[in-house]
């Protein structure tokens, strides 16, 4: 694996760091954005991601809230989030950062089937 300083936000990312960063309702509700198909890329660069989501109609449980604007970055000191949906200061990784999270490993996946097929 890469060393964190040249690491990107990808290379950071996986199932076990989601679930060691979120609260299990925080997977749930992400998840479930996530299925809906509720993520929009803004900026996708290795070391930064910027995106759009939520805004979906329905309950919580079904990903339904706000829209909110997620930012995913590689930092010497590893992986940065910050939502929009959070209190200043108080960057929890919420639904919105699980959401996005999840959307940039099944990029990453179906980059990498692409690949296979080559």
């Amino acid at each position: 694996m890469s060393s964190q300083k040249s690491a990107s936000v990808a290379d950071l990312l996986s199932r076990e760091v989601i679930e060691q960063l979120a609260l299990p309702s925080n997977i749930r509700y992400g998840s479930a954005i996530f299925e809906r198909h509720a993520v929009e890329f803004i900026e996708y660069t290795p070391r930064k991601i910027e995106s759009w989501a939520g805004g979906l109609d329905g309950s919580v449980r079904e990903g339904g809230g706000s829209r909110r604007r997620v930012l995913l970055t590689s930092t010497p000191e590893g992986l940065s989030w910050k939502c929009t949906g959070n209190p200043k200061n108080h960057q929890i990784f919420c639904k919105h950062c699980v959401a996005v999270a999840l959307a940039i490993l099944g990029t990453e996946e179906a980059d990498m089937r692409e690949l296979g097929r080559h």
